[in-house]
């Protein structure tokens, strides 16, 4: 196969053209082959080239998506395989990145947990969890996160149960259970939540229960005799967390033909 012409591309590749067909190749296997000194190049050969210079695309590709935010081997895996690389590829990219220091664990941890720190109402759990997922292992994580002041944590369930009670519309007790289970699905200690859920002052609504014992009379009453239409507006609101004697204050104020048939 005769090398008749070689035409600068973008960046550091060439277009190499040959009797046969035109290939794109990176300069550094370029100069590593020195196919700038050869006349001619065997079909065995310029395949070997073009499989090395595979390999050398997928380095370059990920470099590209590492330049745009930090990744870790298991991204880059993903990543690399949607666009088309084989295993030997992207094993190839993902060596020589960490042979060169591109990947470095502890770099990566650390400005994660940073970044979800500053960003995000996250607990230390979700954190290391979501870390772990990325491919870390719990003996890389569990340093960095000993490291932080747990009242970091504690200033974030306060701020989140602190803005979540203004826009309240549900009994103390449920707005605590949902809270609670809200916190730890964040990755938030069971154990502060409950502590610092306890320092608030919650109490049912008045106005609330009122309008929610109204809105159930009418659903139920369409369907059912007196009797059964308290029946059930009393479970739902118990299942609710609501107080036995609110609610038996507040059913009294419903029309006194209701009160007297119960």
């Amino acid at each position: 196969m005769k090398l008749l012409k070689y035409q600068k591309l973008k960046l550091n590749e060439y277009k190499i053209i040959t009797d046969k067909d035109e290939y794109k190749l990176y300069d550094d296997i370029i100069i590593k082959y020195e196919l700038l000194l050869k006349k001619e190049i065997g079909e065995e050969e310029i395949k070997k080239i073009v499989e090395e210079n595979n390999s050398l695309k997928a380095y370059y590709t990920a470099l590209r998506l590492i330049s745009v935010r930090l990744r870790t081997d298991r991204e880059l895996n993903v990543l690399l395989n949607k666009k088309g690389y084989s295993n030997y590829e992207i094993d190839y990219a993902i060596k020589r990145l960490n042979k060169e220091d591109y990947l470095n664990h502890n770099t990566y941890i650390e400005a994660y947990i940073h970044d979800r720190l500053n960003l995000y109402v996250e607990g230390e759990n979700k954190i290391a969890t979501d870390l772990i997922k990325l491919g870390f292992k719990i003996e890389e994580v569990l340093p960095f996160l000993d490291k932080i002041d747990k009242q970091i944590f504690r200033e974030k369930i306060e701020k989140y149960i602190t803005k979540k009670v203004k826009s309240n519309r549900k009994s103390a007790l449920e707005f605590k259970r949902k809270t609670l289970n809200e916190l730890i699905n964040k990755g938030f200690s069971k154990l502060d939540i409950n502590e610092i859920l306890d320092t608030f002052m919650i109490s049912d609504d008045d106005l609330e229960l009122e309008h929610l014992i109204n809105k159930l009379y009418k659903k139920y009453s369409l369907k059912y005799d007196n009797k059964t239409t308290i029946l059930k507006i009393k479970n739902y609101l118990y299942q609710k967390g609501y107080q036995s004697f609110l609610v038996e204050e507040h059913l009294k104020k419903l029309p006194e033909s209701v009160n007297k048939s119960v």
